[in-house]
């Protein structure tokens, strides 16, 4: 195996004899290559991978040793590069050293002896320096490896922090399931069974008086008895249309249609229970074409309207205000009444499952503020969106936005 490889520029074989034998006396193995010009000594140590360059100063040709370190220093060649001379001269060592050149005497045996250690030194420090560069090539390998091993480890930790996100997620999913779950419960247990109560009641006064009781006290029972039989099939009307809403068990079916035709329903629904409260019913504003279903958004505007008239006091007004916000491509539809009011706080909880609580109207109406959770759940289904703003002791309005066209896909 090749233990170095040496340029040797000019000289003969005496020598070559002295570049060798410090590696034949090791029992190592050197090449020598053998140029005589610039040219092939520049070219030799650009591409030959040589550990060490020899040049013998030629008295006939003075700045051959100076050229080749010239040339060497200006392509950025770092191969030590050793100048022989016959006998010491400053004027010609002194630009060789200042090139980056090393200067050697051959004269007498003792220089041999000289330009031998140069020759092991030079080539043992080459030898360092390649054994430096494989260990650093490892060393970029073995840091590569490292770079991967901590990407695969901050991919691992972005795969962990996506799951513990998504099992937060669920999480609150399930909170919001379990809420909706106990508002249900509330409703069953509490607004569904006071009506309940008082239909038994009154129905067994009812029944255990009927022979005695005087026509009027009979009237009363009935109109209790109906009444709470109203609000119970409300209620049930209510939480059968949610539960389908919640299993995906209602299809949207959205078409253009003028939304009077939705408030004179209501209103024509409604109507004689408003009169009864003295309530007047109007309309404001030309009423928008939109773009949604029917149904669903009779189902809102009539939940809309006989909640208007629940928490409104005698001889109060509702409105029904129409609006268009062309840039938006939505239409605006208010409703607006003169009763009681809410303050911040209950207004924040209308259209949240946990936060929703029932109420009673001014002549004692029952509520449970399923059919506001309803509405959100209809309007949404339809693109639209829902709010309310209210004053406590100077009424309430409920606005939804609904489009004029058909959304484009």
């Amino acid at each position: 195996m090749v233990s170095a490889k040496i340029l040797l520029v000019g000289g003969d074989n005496a020598i070559k004899n002295t570049l060798l034998k410090p590696f034949h006396d090791a029992s190592r193995e050197a090449e020598i290559s053998h140029v005589f010009d610039v040219d092939e000594a520049l070219h030799g140590l650009v591409v030959g991978g040589f550990q060490l360059c020899v040049v013998e100063n030629d008295p006939q040709n003075p700045a051959l040793a100076l050229e080749i370190c010239e040339g060497a220093k200006e392509a950025g060649i770092r191969i030590p590069i050793i100048v022989l001379l016959a006998k010491p001269d400053v004027k010609v060592e002194a630009p060789i050293l200042q090139a980056g050149g090393y200067i050697a005497l051959t004269k007498e045996g003792a220089s041999n002896s000289m330009l031998r250690n140069l020759v092991n030194l030079t080539v043992d420090l080459r030898r360092t320096e390649e054994t430096l560069r494989k260990s650093n090539d490892r060393l970029m390998m073995e840091m590569r490896t490292l770079q991967d091993e901590r990407e695969r480890a901050e991919a691992l930790g972005a795969e962990y922090i996506e799951l513990m996100e998504n099992f937060a997620l669920a999480k609150e999913e399930l909170e919001k399931i379990n809420q909706e779950k106990n508002k249900f419960f509330s409703i069953i247990a509490h607004d569904l069974r006071s009506p309940f109560t008082g239909l038994i009641g009154f129905s067994r006064l009812l029944k255990d008086g009927a022979e005695t009781l005087p026509p009027e006290k009979i009237k009363v029972f009935a109109n209790h008895i109906h009444d709470s039989s109203s609000n119970i099939f409300a209620l049930l009307e209510n939480l059968l249309e949610w539960a389908r809403l919640q299993m995906n068990r209602v299809s949207v079916t959205p078409s253009h249609f003028p939304m009077s035709d939705a408030t004179e329903k209501s209103y024509c629904v409604l109507g004689p229970v408003a009169e009864e409260k003295d309530i007047v019913l109007q309309e404001s504003g030309p009423a928008p074409i939109v773009y949604a279903d029917p149904i669903m958004i009779d189902t809102v505007i009539r939940n809309l309207v006989n909640n208007a008239i629940k928490f409104t006091t005698r001889g109060g007004t509702i409105k029904v205000i129409y609006d268009t916000v062309k840039d938006a491509n939505n239409a605006k539809i208010s409703v607006q009444d003169t009763g009681v009011g809410m303050d911040e706080e209950n207004t924040a909880k209308l259209f949240k499952m946990s936060g929703n609580v029932s109420t009673r109207g001014t002549d004692g109406e029952a509520g449970t503020g399923l059919g506001l959770l309803l509405c959100a759940e209809l309007i949404q289904r339809n693109n639209g969106t829902i709010s309310a703003t209210s004053i406590k002791g100077e009424g309430s309005t409920f606005t939804i936005t609904l489009p004029l066209c058909e959304p484009n896909n």
